[in-house]
């Protein structure tokens, strides 16, 4: 019992002092029945105990999208997990650890005859979107109108938007979109994704003032374990 206090006690003392964010957006990172789950924090996790550093997940703050945005920007210390890479945001962040695909789309009912053609055409068009995600910066950078946006805080907020057609479309990340449509007890299969607007890849972000002798570790760390456990990426449903 006192070795194991004093290894516990050991860890704390060489981990560095990072404040941890995450925002709902499974299967990479989400709450289930109070506890965090997610691919991303499977790397995470590893790439800790890699490094023999203690991760006190009771620590990490789980939050809206918007604030952890912000938050990651403006406090030192500060990292969030996962966050789709661009060069905008790299201007604004350190990335490190981007090994997990993402695409970022457009999507649509089925059932309505929306054409590619018409997304820069038709003003009339309202878009759900969460602040600050990577399909709203993604829609902003291809000319879609900030008055054309309807803001709402989660992922599970856009689908059940659309689904009850309070927006005509939505952008966000595919994968995690298919799996909010299940959470909402909505039909994936109603949907179509009707433009692709960004093929990039997930990671960790941090504010610009961690130390970058300690993000370079955690970049090789993350690499490491993704190479040698690449079942961490593969997603199981914790509600089962």
């Amino acid at each position: 019992m006192l070795n194991t206090l004093m290894l516990s006690t050991s860890l704390q003392l060489s981990t560095p002092n990072i404040q941890w964010y995450t925002e709902d957006y499974p299967p990479f990172n989400y709450q289930n029945q109070g506890q965090l789950h997610g691919l991303a924090l499977n790397v995470l996790r590893s790439a800790y105990q890699h490094l023999d550093w203690y991760l006190d997940e009771s620590q990490i703050v789980l939050a809206p999208w918007p604030r952890v945005y912000k938050s990651v920007q403006q406090q030192a210390n500060t990292c969030v997990f996962s966050m789709t890479f661009t060069e905008r945001r790299n201007k604004l962040f350190n990335f490190v650890g981007l090994v997990i695909p993402n695409t970022v789309a457009v999507i649509a009912h089925k059932e309505t005859d929306i054409s590619i053609s018409q997304l820069k055409q038709d003003k009339s068009l309202t878009y759900g979107v969460v602040k600050n995600d990577i399909g709203h910066q993604a829609l902003l950078a291809y000319g879609i109108s900030e008055s054309q946006f309807v803001y709402l805080k989660t992922g599970l907020e856009l689908v059940q938007m659309i689904d009850h057609k309070r927006v005509d479309l939505i952008a966000y990340g595919d994968a995690i979109a298919r799996f909010q449509f299940k959470r909402a007890n909505i039909n994936p299969k109603n949907y179509r994704l009707l433009m692709p607007l960004l093929n990039s890849k997930l990671g960790f972000a941090c504010n610009k003032q961690v130390p970058q002798a300690l993000l370079q570790q955690l970049d090789i760390a993350i690499k490491q374990v993704v190479q040698s456990e690449p079942k961490l990426l593969i997603y199981h449903d914790a509600s089962k």
